[in-house]
């Protein structure tokens, strides 16, 4: 079993993501603890587990938690630091009880928090369905009048005429607080984004973003929330601060967390174009942490669980969560630890670079 290609107790990682999202969706303390830990422990498993809460935070709480993105990008901070310290030693890494408490305290916040579900995004045969009338409008004097954000974001010299049409008709939607129009234009654009005649745009990602994924529309569209929420749509800076936490989780976030992101992105502006209120304190203030501290005191339970998940006999169904289902290959399990002690047991790196982009998998292909 390669270790990118499943966690540490031989689970399919799109399993375990399908396994948090329901077990923190329907307030799952223990199960949802269990699934992060999961990630925590497995090689890579960290960056995985960054970009996976934050859908989870955007598909589940939004605004009823608007403060958690900024507490995430601050724990995600203190990952790296840690790593780093650990010398890209996975072993030692995942048993730094520092870090696993800030973990369960993180997935404890979104546990109990109230949950404000995100409206479904319109797919992209519907807005194909909607595609040569919307270009019909456009072209005949129906479009979307120039908009102040737009105006500032688009660059002429860079940016395809397109992307300021586009720019102007989001914008627009947002501003005038029609959800689904701006939820439709985002699809729209991303949409366009995987198609091989997209438009040009001015690379707008940070130096530590390589290749094609510099070049994505969805950096335009992030530009314009991220000048909108600056220009008078963000007095306590939560959209801002998810805006920060997601460029720090871009490449793990992948396509479609991304868009389920900037969907709740979306809403969120919507939301504060209407005056409806956010919950902006942070979580300790607002949420009931007595479960969670409770969780934290039997927090070597769930280590302990996968410890013995990792010892299943050849042919036994893992049995830790309903949703998962899968075989675990006890062969292939003493291959995966055999390679991680000859991990553990190589020269820590030189560079902290190195580190990072093995923390990250930035090598590996999902």
């Amino acid at each position: 079993m390669d270790s990118s290609k499943k966690t540490l107790c031989g689970y399919a990682w799109t399993d375990i993501y399908s396994a948090l999202f329901r077990a923190i969706g329907n307030g799952e303390m223990n199960r949802s603890q269990r699934w992060a830990a999961e990630l925590l422990c497995s090689e890579t498993g960290v960056s995985r587990l960054e970009a996976v809460l934050l859908a989870v935070w955007a598909e589940h709480v939004g605004s009823a938690l608007a403060a958690w993105p900024g507490i995430w990008h601050a724990a995600v901070s203190s990952l790296r630091n840690e790593w780093i310290k650990a010398g890209g030693i996975n072993k030692t890494f995942r048993n730094n009880p520092n870090i696993r408490n800030r973990i369960a305290e993180c997935v404890g916040y979104l546990v109990v928090s109230p949950k404000h579900p995100r409206p479904s995004l319109p797919k992209p045969a519907d807005v194909f369905k909607e595609a040569e009338a919307v270009r019909t409008k456009l072209h005949s004097g129906g479009a979307s009048v120039d908009q102040v954000s737009t105006r500032r974001v688009w660059d002429s010299s860079e940016d395809a005429p397109t992307m300021r049409t586009l720019g102007n008709e989001l914008e627009s939607a947002i501003r005038t607080a029609q959800t689904s129009r701006a939820l439709f234009w985002l699809v729209w654009i991303l949409t366009l984004d995987g198609q091989k005649t997209r438009p040009n745009i001015k690379e707008r990602a940070p130096s530590n973003i390589q290749g094609k994924a510099r070049k994505s529309l969805a950096w335009f569209v992030l530009a314009l929330l991220k000048d909108m929420s600056d220009n008078g749509l963000d007095s306590h800076q939560c959209i801002s601060q998810t805006i920060d936490c997601t460029i720090v989780v871009w490449m793990r976030l992948g396509a479609k967390y991304r868009k389920e992101v900037l969907g709740t992105l979306i809403i969120m502006l919507c939301e504060r174009v209407k005056s409806q209120p956010f919950e902006t304190r942070a979580p300790q203030h607002c949420v009931d942490i007595k479960p969670i501290k409770l969780t934290m005191l039997d927090l070597d339970s769930v280590y302990t669980e996968i410890a013995r998940d990792m010892k299943i006999v050849p042919g036994f169904v893992a049995t830790a969560t309903k949703e998962t289902n899968a075989i675990v290959d006890h062969k292939k399990i003493e291959k995966v630890r055999k390679a991680q002690a000859n991990a553990e047991s190589s020269a820590k790196m030189d560079k902290t670079e190195a580190l990072i982009r093995k923390m990250y998998g930035m090598d590996d292909e999902d």
